[in-house]
C-alpha cells in the first residue's frame, strides 16, 4: 500500500514537468498569425522609380517558425532584377515584445535574379545564419507593426 501513494507522487510530478515544459515552449514561441504587406523604397526620386518594391507576406506559428515569401523587383542604376524567395526563420521570445530570429533557410524561385553581390548588400537580413531582435507588436486595428533597433519597418496587414 505504500508503493501506490509514491506511484502517484512520481506521476503527479512528471505531468507538473510536462505542463511547465509546454508552458515554457509556449511562452518563447508564442506568434500565430498570417500578415502581409508591401514596400516601396526609394534610392533617389530621379525618375520616380522605386530602388525596391516588392510584396510580402509572412506567417509565424507555434512551433518556433516562421515562414517569409518575398516578391517584387529591385534596381541598381542600369537594370531591374526580380526578388522571388522564400525564407525560414526559427525565432525565440527574448523580451516582451522582442524576438530573436535567425535564418534557417533561403529558397529561390527560378525568376530570381538578384545578383550576389546585391543580395549581400542590400538583403542581409535575409540571408543563411544571419540571427537579428526584431520588435513585434499590435495595433488597435489588429494589424502588426514589425520593427528593428533603428524604428518601425513595416505595418503588416493580419489576415
Amino acid at each position: 500500500m505504500k508503493k501506490s501513494p509514491l506511484f502517484l507522487y512520481g506521476i503527479g510530478t512528471l505531468l507538473l514537468i510536462i505542463f511547465l515544459a509546454v508552458g515554457y515552449w509556449y511562452s518563447r514561441h508564442n506568434l500565430d498569425f498570417t500578415c502581409s504587406s508591401s514596400t516601396a523604397s526609394f534610392y533617389t526620386n530621379k525618375g520616380n522609380v522605386p530602388f525596391l518594391n516588392y510584396t510580402q507576406s509572412v506567417s509565424f506559428t507555434h512551433s518556433g517558425k516562421a515562414f517569409l515569401h518575398i516578391s517584387g523587383n529591385i534596381h541598381d542604376a542600369e537594370n531591374m532584377y526580380t526578388l522571388n524567395r522564400t525564407i525560414i526563420y526559427s525565432y525565440e521570445r527574448i523580451a516582451p515584445n522582442e524576438y530573436s530570429m535567425q535564418v534557417l533557410t533561403s529558397s529561390y524561385a527560378g525568376s530570381d535574379s538578384v545578383p550576389e553581390a546585391m543580395e549581400k548588400k542590400y538583403f542581409m537580413p535575409i540571408m543563411s545564419g544571419v540571427q537579428r531582435i526584431f520588435g513585434i507588436r499590435q495595433l488597435p486595428t489588429g494589424d502588426m507593426v514589425i520593427s528593428n533597433n533603428s524604428g518601425p519597418f513595416l505595418v503588416c496587414a493580419v489576415h
